[in-house]
């Protein structure tokens, strides 16, 4: 028996659509997620009346790993997948950032500029916390 995915019913939708109802091949239901051309089953479905899958949202995409990445890359990526793009970008930036910021006070301890390395070091763990980076 030949069975059609949602994707086929959709496009029987589009099929049956543009051709209109008079030349609209019967679709049978043969389960819950199953359809096909041929009887498996008394119930035909009109075309235009059967689900369409809807796009998948950005944070239901499971991330697979990519070509060179580290297991903790990876989890960082799947972590920050909710995030808004320009979110996810300013949390890159911030994980530069902090650890920049951390350096810049142990090698200049007696310097004046310690205040405001640590002041901007506090905005940018702030920001960090925000975003939940």
């Amino acid at each position: 028996m030949k069975r059609i995915g949602l994707m086929c019913v959709g496009a029987a939708l589009s099929w049956g659509v543009t051709l209109g109802a008079a030349h609209a091949q019967a679709v049978y239901k043969c389960s819950s997620s199953s359809y096909s051309e041929q009887p498996c089953s008394n119930r035909i479905v009109r075309t235009y009346d059967a689900p369409v899958p809807t796009p998948p949202k950005p944070h239901d995409v499971v991330a697979q790993r990519l070509p060179g990445e580290t297991p903790e890359e990876l989890a960082l990526r799947r972590h920050r997948a909710h995030l808004s793009e320009s979110d996810r970008d300013e949390c890159a930036r911030l994980d530069k950032r902090i650890p920049f910021e951390r350096e810049r006070l142990k090698k200049n301890p007696g310097e004046p500029d310690v205040d405001n390395a640590q002041s901007s070091l506090s905005e940018s763990r702030k920001r960090f916390k925000q975003l939940r980076c």
